[in-house]
């Protein structure tokens, strides 16, 4: 009797300790395999937004009075937004959720000061902004870089601290003698 209920512990313990594996290594893989996918979205959303960070240097904080661009110019901003959300790269997927609705406002803010009407487009084209349609957009995309820069991290501060070093001790003084 003492045999069989031996065997009946080292049979279930052997049981116990195999669900145990089982589950701890089950949860390590499915941890690992999202780690995966979470390194290699990041990965692609950083080098698609690296892209629209880029094009959206055309709407910068401030224009230098040289450089306030006409309707035409933001009909070709527009286009190149477009470009980069639906081009060969999909740009566009990447977006987080936030991103996307700032991207989206910006998009429609260049559409509601690009003139829809062909007659009143010719005469339009080269009108300068509006100060509160310039300052809109500068806003938008500005506000579309921060959100760029807070999705993949660059705002952060480096997660793995470093120590400084101190400072080399001064030299003993010298023994004269």
């Amino acid at each position: 009797m003492a045999a069989f209920v031996g065997l009946v512990g080292v049979v279930l313990g052997a049981l116990l300790s195999a669900v145990a594996t089982y589950l701890t290594t089950r949860s390590t893989k499915r941890m690992d395999l999202e780690h995966s996918y979470d390194r290699a979205l990041r990965d692609k959303r950083l080098e698609s937004y690296q892209q629209l960070f880029h094009i959206s240097r055309c709407l910068p904080r401030y224009w230098r009075p040289t450089e306030v661009p006409t309707r035409q110019d933001l009909r070709r901003f527009r286009q190149d937004f477009h470009d980069w959300y639906f081009g060969e790269s999909a740009g566009g997927m990447f977006l987080t959720v936030a991103a996307k609705d700032v991207y989206m406002r910006l998009l429609n803010s260049l559409a509601q000061a690009i003139p829809d009407d062909r007659d009143a487009c010719e005469q339009s084209e080269e009108q300068p902004l509006h100060a509160d349609e310039s300052h809109a957009l500068r806003a938008l995309a500005s506000e579309l870089r921060h959100q760029l820069s807070a999705d993949v991290g660059a705002a952060n501060p480096p997660q793995l601290q470093s120590t400084r070093l101190g400072r080399t001790a001064p030299p003993p003084p010298s023994i004269s003698g």
